[in-house]
C-alpha cells in the first residue's frame, strides 16, 4: 500500500463545506471533485493511515472537521483507530453532520456509535456520496464558478 501525501489545510471558501475522510487517496479526490462540481467547499483527510495520528486523537483536535458543515466518514470502521476518530467526530462536533459509509454487518458498538448518524451503504460509489450529501444538507449548493 502506497503512503497518501494529503494534508488538510484551512477551508478557503464560504459555501457549504464537506471534510471527506476516505483512506485511498483516488476514491476521496474523486468524491471530492463530485462535491466541488456540485458547488461545495471540501477538504479530504485519508484519516489515520494517511500520515500517522490524526489530530482529532490529540488536545488541538481538527481545524477542517471543527469548520466543516458536514463530514463524509469512510475511514473502514473494523479499524479501532478509526473508531476512536468517529467518536471524536460526534464528541467534539456534536452539531456537525455525520455520513458514514459502513458495510451491512456490524457489531453492536459500531451501532451504538453510529447512532443519530446518516449511513451510507459501502462501497458507495462519489455519485451516492455527492447525492447523499445533497440529501443531508437539505438541498443542493449553489453553483460556483469554476476554480472555486
Amino acid at each position: 500500500m502506497q503512503a497518501v501525501h494529503l494534508k488538510p489545510q484551512p477551508w478557503r471558501w464560504n459555501h457549504p463545506r464537506v471534510l471527506v475522510e476516505h483512506p485511498d487517496e483516488a476514491t476521496g479526490l474523486a468524491i471530492a471533485s463530485g462535491l466541488r462540481f456540485a458547488g461545495y467547499a471540501v477538504g479530504v483527510c485519508p484519516g489515520p493511515r494517511g500520515h500517522g495520528k490524526c489530530p482529532l486523537t490529540g488536545p488541538a483536535g481538527c481545524a477542517p472537521a471543527h469548520d466543516a458543515d458536514i463530514v463524509v466518514c469512510s475511514l473502514g470502521y473494523e479499524n479501532e483507530t478509526a473508531r476512536k476518530i468517529l467518536h471524536e467526530l460526534r464528541t467534539r462536533y456534536p452539531d456537525t453532520p455525520l455520513l458514514v459509509e459502513v458495510p451491512s454487518d456490524i457489531d453492536t458498538d459500531l451501532r451504538e456509535l453510529l447512532d443519530g448518524c446518516q449511513l451510507l451503504p459501502a462501497p458507495a460509489s462519489p455519485d451516492q456520496v455527492v447525492a447523499a450529501v445533497q440529501s443531508l444538507s437539505g438541498h443542493a449548493a449553489e453553483k460556483e464558478p469554476a476554480g472555486a
